[in-house]
């Protein structure tokens, strides 16, 4: 298989929850996920000389620049739990290559942070 376009009624969706930057109420995170993502988060900022402290929301622009680019592709994931609907993709972050997969709950109203974080493999899931 190979990447798919990410729907556009998706992307602009998980877009508007990302834009309310409302942590924790519409954009919730896994533990796993905040972990690696403050890692290597931090570690990007050091090696570009930013000793300022990681926030969570740092990330929502550049998810949202990504999936509001022309024809932005990535794997449609079946995830166990919660219900909802999930891709995994590659983003820009700071200038360095990251791992994105966000669901999609099912009322549309939240999403849930599952990876944001450089990539642990060289290809996705569907690839």
């Amino acid at each position: 298989m190979a990447q798919i376009e990410i729907p556009q009624q998706w992307r602009t969706t998980v877009c508007a929850i990302l834009k309310t930057e409302a942590t924790d109420r519409l954009v919730e995170w896994t533990f796993d996920a905040e972990q690696r993502y403050e890692a290597d988060a931090t570690a990007t900022k050091l090696r570009a000389g930013d000793t300022d402290p990681v926030w969570r929301n740092e990330v929502y622009r550049p998810f949202t620049d990504f999936l509001s680019s022309p024809h932005p592709t990535g794997c449609l994931v079946t995830m166990q739990s919660p219900p909802g609907e999930t891709y995994e993709f590659y983003f820009p972050f700071l200038g360095k290559q990251f791992y994105g997969k966000i669901l999609l709950r099912t009322d549309c109203k939240r999403i849930v942070i599952f990876s944001a974080h450089r990539p642990l493999k060289a290809k996705l899931s569907c690839e």
